[in-house]
């Protein structure tokens, strides 16, 4: 065996394994009572559900960045208590993360080691002319697509996306697709987003939140049983989102 297909043979190897999560806020009823996903490498999970349902919040558990009252969680087969921990798994929150006062360029030089990977971003259409700008100068689009692209290009196997599509122009999203597209050989990738058609589009596998737990979903046209307005599709498919 090559050294390429043993690579490829380990990641493959590779699981985020998350099961029975429960959790509630302080005096309010259960919020999640269980939440599931397996997430392999080679794959695009879409994660849907409507406002409410605790989909940040599922993601943040699963980070990290917020205990449950109860989770089961896996990285790699083992058993953990704090996800990120393990370097293995990053999340791109909804909120903004990186410090204003910072260049582009000093961002993408402190969150990326690899010489190539940083010479790949710098000349990105979309980054080149704002290498030199103040994160505070960016436009809430350029801010987003410079978050993600730090995020997907970090050694972790598993990279959870939170309204990733949100806010940002057709163009933008069309990169982010492709950039997804491009990285998930080698990732695992969840994607959640109300922008649902760019989730669709770039999606292997769906998962809907409701009532508190994960249902899955065989093909998109399921979602009218669930999620959306009956209609939505108007060419019926027999295709697997999987």
């Amino acid at each position: 065996m090559g050294l390429h297909e043993a690579h490829k043979d380990s990641l493959a190897e590779k699981e985020l394994f998350v099961d029975s999560v429960e959790f509630c806020y302080s005096g309010q009823r259960s919020l999640l009572t269980g939440g599931y996903l397996v997430l392999k490498v080679g794959q695009v999970l879409g994660f849907l559900g409507r406002n409410g349902t605790g989909k940040s919040t599922f993601m943040k558990i699963v980070f990290g960045s917020l205990k449950a009252q109860f989770a089961y969680i896996r990285v790699n087969g083992v058993k953990v208590n704090c996800a990120f921990a393990t370097k293995e798994v990053c999340l791109l929150p909804q909120e903004s993360f990186l410090p204003t006062a910072k260049k582009v360029k000093t961002m993408i030089n402190f969150m990326l080691k690899d010489e190539a990977i940083r010479e790949e971003i710098y000349n990105d259409e979309i980054i080149k002319p704002i290498l030199n700008n103040k994160v505070a100068e960016l436009s809430a689009g350029e801010l987003r697509y410079l978050e993600i692209l730090l995020l997907l290009n970090q050694k972790a196997t598993f990279i959870l996306l939170d309204e990733p599509f949100t806010g940002i122009s057709p163009v933008l999203k069309e990169k982010i697709q492709e950039h997804i597209r491009r990285l998930k050989d080698r990732k695992g990738i969840m994607v959640s987003d109300h922008d649902y058609m760019n989730v669709l589009e770039v999606s292997d596998q769906l998962l809907l939140l409701e009532n508190g737990a994960c249902r899955k979903i065989e093909k998109k046209e399921d979602l009218e049983l669930f999620y959306l307005p009956e209609g939505t599709f108007d060419r019926p498919s027999d295709k697997s989102p999987a």
